[in-house]
């Protein structure tokens, strides 16, 4: 669920084919917004460690490696503070520095997540049931948790070899330009969409109008269907079908979706067989999680 507390911390700039001094040579850069400032009587938040945090994650694959003054335009914080962050994460292994000066994440970072997802039992119950549909045809779904504006993969089944269409565990997709992750808001209350809606307006700024009609268009969609269809509207080669995963006892908000090509799948199928069969998937999955 939403964390309303400190969301800004988690909200990213999508910038594309604007010409700031961090992105003019990125043709599709996140821009992360500055941390919470934490209450001063709050004695138990370590700005500086969120700050740290936060840097790591600017690191995107869509991005490549990062030197400092990029990394101070695209958080906000300050040079001599982006210096001792990079300088110390490079020091406990968290970062690698190239001979050009920039920064990359090293792997010690998958130490992180990598206890996350062995944990994740639902991942493990998932997966047969999402390489049946994916073995149907040149499909590949996708199980996917929230974070942020972005959906972030946990679990991935791909139907065919010859699929170009594949995305790693831990790949981060937009919530409000994808199936999966309109897929999610359809399933947090309704207060809670509201806040994320006045959260993601000036992050929009003039895409949002055009944006939440078809947001809502989703909403809608699942609400009499169980599942929504968005076409080409996260890629313009690409189309799919999403639903809502929520463990019976409602502790668990995920997503699952199907994507294909445009040339692999016409909307037909996707509404009148594949859509159905997420449905009654995820209503299968629901009681499994859920115990």
């Amino acid at each position: 669920m939403l964390q309303k507390k400190g969301f800004a911390v988690n909200i990213f700039r999508i910038m594309q084919n604007k010409k700031t001094s961090a992105s003019k040579n990125m043709p599709f850069a996140l821009h992360l917004e500055p941390a919470v400032d934490a209450d001063k009587s709050d004695r138990k938040f370590v700005a500086t460690l969120a700050k740290g945090l936060d840097l790591l994650r600017v690191f995107q694959a869509q991005i490549g490696p990062l030197g400092n003054k990029e990394l101070v335009a695209l958080t906000g914080y300050p040079k001599a503070t982006v210096s001792r962050m990079t300088y110390t994460l490079v020091k406990t292994g968290y970062l690698r520095q190239r001979r050009d000066g920039k920064f990359e994440i090293s792997a010690r970072v998958l130490s992180l997540g990598y206890p996350l997802l062995v944990s994740q039992r639902m991942r493990h119950i998932c997966h047969d049931y999402m390489a049946e549909i994916a073995s149907m045809g040149n499909y590949t779904l996708g199980l996917a948790v929230q974070d942020g504006p972005s959906m972030v993969y946990i679990d991935e089944c791909t139907g065919s070899s010859l699929n170009k269409l594949r995305l790693d565990i831990g790949a981060r997709i937009e919530i409000v330009r994808s199936a999966v992750g309109r897929a999610w808001l359809s399933a947090i209350d309704e207060q809670q969409r509201t806040e994320f809606y006045q959260q993601l307006a000036p992050v929009y700024g003039d895409e949002w109008s055009a944006l939440l009609p078809r947001i809502k268009q989703s909403l809608a969609e699942i609400r009499a269907r169980g599942f929504c269809l968005v076409d080409r509207e996260w890629r313009n080669d690409t189309r799919g079908v999403a639903v809502p995963l929520i463990s019976t006892d409602g502790q668990t908000v995920m997503a699952m979706n199907c994507a294909a090509p445009v040339y692999g799948v016409s909307n037909e199928t996707l509404v009148e067989d594949i859509g159905p069969r997420l449905v009654h998937t995820a209503n299968n999955l629901s009681l499994l999680i859920g115990t």
